[in-house]
């Protein structure tokens, strides 16, 4: 009896889970598995989207899927559901909250169809066919023209590398291309494009390095020098006689080696004042400025902030035919017709920037442009000048006139003095400009004008677009590729500085000074912005975003380490300067 019943018992036991269940829960995790590992997690990385967390998170919903299934003992159509909602909830939040971060860019959006989200991962095969069917770039610099290497080599892969960069660039309408360490063995590339950084492809050390000495090879740089900052150019096009023109910036560091490349570099720098984005009292002030030919004048901006394009506008509005026009700078990025450029060299024996200046200043020019406040001694120098003979134009990295008067006057160390030489000080900042064939008109309400500080009586303003309607139905703008902004409009303040205003700055008076030039209607670089909204120039969000002080403690690019070397597009009225569709042929 006792053998009969084994059977049985073994039976019975057999038969306590259906088979087909467990197999539905091993598909459901299997499937939620693979889209995190495969498509989630690289993504993550790609855009820098707080891979670690991520992973973090999903994690926790399988280990919570787990409990569900293994601890508490529920019926299969009550648990069954419940997993496939968890998992499914879990990869959806992911979607909408990566679909909603501004690193990603409008042309790697996701949507529901899956060969749209292979197509933007770039996984497809058809798509890396594409690419190395079409991609067929001619470098040209100082050496000639650069060998293309053969076919099915790992020289071949490399060189497509670069030129994926390239035409990534332009498909994305940037202005420049930065790459720098990111982490040990992996390298970040970066895009600037409408003065944002959009982050890029991250490669692995040796295919980084490889792909850097491709640019440096075509500007005709030192291949074994990896520590020295080198500059040099080089053509980009389907042919050699024409192409787009980059400015190859190389640098190292403990790091690593860092590049930044500029697409066509001169154009950013030969704006006139009236190409900057000033509004008109502010460019009739400006002009007046550069009538007076006395005393210092402060230009200040960020890194970024158009501050080198600005430089040149104002040093070629006066006629260096004419006039004694002379500039002291560390990099001369573009020409100045008839105006002799000085190039500091702090390689050479003994030089001093505050040194150079003081020689120049020697010389009784009419008009010096000096580039850098790099130490104390350079503001004294400026500050000893013939003010009644010459003027100086005084670059600063400053947030603001306010921030670049009290710089130059710490630099300068007796406030009265520093009051005395100065004649003006302008600032700005860069905004995003709308793009002009989709941005969306509205009409604010009170509550907003309110708070914004616009008129109450503002019929329209205009917000980012990003489609436009082609036979009734939406589809990406053709111009801006879907970002909703096409260039950068300069935010300006202009300050002209007489008696009661060097009176206040002796005194270390700011407030003061604020109050008397509200007076005098100058506008701030607040107040300037949101004239530029009612013109339909940028949005109120993007005047917000840039004159929003930077949280505490936020990375200032993408990179954990900011790449070096390059220079920032500069402002202006008219969109900037960007490679076409494709190279010229």
């Amino acid at each position: 009896m006792t053998e009969s019943l084994v059977p049985k018992f073994v039976a019975e036991g057999l038969v306590l889970v259906s088979w087909y269940k467990p197999v539905i829960m091993v598909i459901l995790f299997a499937l939620w598995a693979w889209v995190i590992s495969t498509i989630y997690d690289k993504d993550a990385g790609q855009w820098y989207l707080k891979r670690r967390m991520w992973n973090g998170i999903h994690v926790a919903v399988g280990l919570v899927c787990l409990g569900l299934v293994v601890a508490l003992p529920l019926p299969f159509f009550i648990t069954g559901p419940a997993l496939a909602v968890i998992l499914i909830a879990d990869l959806l939040a992911y979607f909408f909250i990566r679909n909603a971060d501004e690193k990603v860019p409008a042309s790697a959006k996701w949507s529901l169809n899956p060969s749209k989200i292979m197509e933007a991962r770039g996984g497809g095969k058809s798509k890396k066919d594409e690419i190395k069917k079409t991609t067929s770039l001619v470098f040209k610099g100082p050496q000639g023209v650069l060998a293309a290497p053969i076919k099915e080599t790992p020289e071949y892969e490399i060189r497509i590398a670069a030129e994926t960069l390239i035409n990534r660039l332009v498909e994305l309408h940037g202005t420049q291309i930065d790459a720098a360490p990111i982490k040990d063995g992996v390298y970040g590339f970066s895009f600037l494009v409408d003065g944002v950084r959009q982050p890029g492809e991250q490669m692995h050390g040796k295919k980084a390095l490889a792909v850097i000495e491709v640019f440096k090879a075509a500007a005709g740089l030192d291949l074994n020098d990896q520590r020295r900052k080198q500059i040099g150019e080089f053509t980009v096009g389907h042919t050699a006689d024409r192409g787009t023109k980059f400015r190859a910036t190389t640098s190292g560091s403990s790091a690593g080696v860092q590049l930044s490349l500029l697409a066509d570099p001169e154009s950013h720098y030969k704006r006139s004042l009236e190409d900057l984005g000033l509004l008109p009292n502010q460019l009739e002030d400006f002009k007046k400025l550069a009538a007076e030919r006395q005393g210092v004048v402060l230009l200040a901006a960020m890194p970024g902030g158009g501050r080198t394009a600005t430089f040149y506008a104002i040093i070629r509005e006066h006629d260096a035919y004419t006039t004694n026009v002379q500039t002291v700078e560390y990099e001369v990025v573009a020409s100045i017709e008839g105006a002799r450029q000085n190039k500091f060299d702090p390689a050479a024996d003994k030089a001093e920037y505050s040194t150079t200046v003081r020689s120049i200043l020697r010389r009784d020019p009419e008009v010096v442009g000096v580039a850098e406040l790099p130490d104390e001694n350079t503001g004294k120098e400026i500050s000893r000048a013939d003010h009644a003979r010459t003027r100086v134009y005084l670059s600063i990295v400053a947030d603001g006139a306010m921030n670049a008067i009290q710089k130059y006057a710490r630099a300068v160390g007796e406030q009265s003095v520093a009051a005395e030489s100065l004649h003006g000080a302008i600032a700005q900042k860069l905004a995003r400009r709308l793009c002009s064939n989709c941005r969306v008109p509205f009409q604010p309400t009170p509550e907003v004008l309110k708070k914004v500080g616009l008129p109450p009586d503002t019929k329209q303003i205009f917000r980012k677009g990003g489609q436009v309607l082609v036979k009734d139905k939406p589809q990406v703008c053709p111009v801006c590729g879907g970002s909703g902004f096409f260039g950068q409009v300069g935010l300006f303040e202009v300050y002209t500085f007489g008696p009661d205003e060097r009176k206040l700055i002796g005194a270390n008076d700011i407030s003061g000074l604020r109050g008397l030039l509200r007076t005098k209607k100058q506008q701030s670089i607040q107040s300037a912005g949101l004239q530029h909204v009612l013109l339909g120039d940028t949005s109120v969000e993007e005047v917000i975003r840039v004159t929003s002080p930077a949280p505490e403690g936020k990375p200032a690019s993408v990179f954990q380490q900011k790449p070096t070397g390059g220079t920032a597009p500069p402002s202006g009225a008219k969109a900037p300067p960007k490679p076409a569709a494709k190279p010229k042929p």
